[in-house]
C-alpha cells in the first residue's frame, strides 16, 4: 500500500514530451504502434509494479494505443484514475477525470 498516500505520477511513453514533475513513465518506449496485444500485455506488466492504491495520474503522451491500455488496467482494477493533457495554448495540463 502507499503509505504517504499521494497518487502515482506517469507520463504515457518516456522520451516523447518534457514534462514537469513527472520522472516515470509506463513504458520506455514502444516500438511499433500497431501491435496493441504487446502494448496491451507491457502496460499490464508496468502497471503490475506500481503501488497504484491510491490512484494514478497518467499524463498523456500521444500514442492512443497505450492511454486505452492504461484506462482498461484502471478500469479492470478499480483504480482511480486522471488524465493530463496538455494546452498548447495555456502550456498547462488539463486534468480529466476518468475513473
Amino acid at each position: 500500500m502507499n503509505i504517504s498516500n499521494e497518487r502515482i505520477k506517469l507520463g504515457g511513453v518516456a522520451g516523447r514530451h518534457e514534462i514537469p514533475g513527472v520522472k516515470d513513465f509506463v513504458l520506455d518506449k514502444v516500438d511499433d504502434p500497431g501491435n496493441i496485444e504487446k502494448i496491451t500485455a507491457d502496460v499490464v506488466a508496468s502497471l503490475d509494479n506500481q503501488d497504484l492504491s491510491n490512484g494514478l495520474d497518467l499524463y498523456v503522451t500521444g500514442l492512443t494505443s497505450v492511454t486505452v491500455a492504461v484506462i482498461k488496467y484502471c478500469f479492470d482494477n478499480n483504480i482511480s484514475l486522471t488524465c493530463f493533457h496538455f494546452d498548447v495554448v495555456k502550456k498547462v495540463y488539463i486534468p480529466q477525470e476518468v475513473l
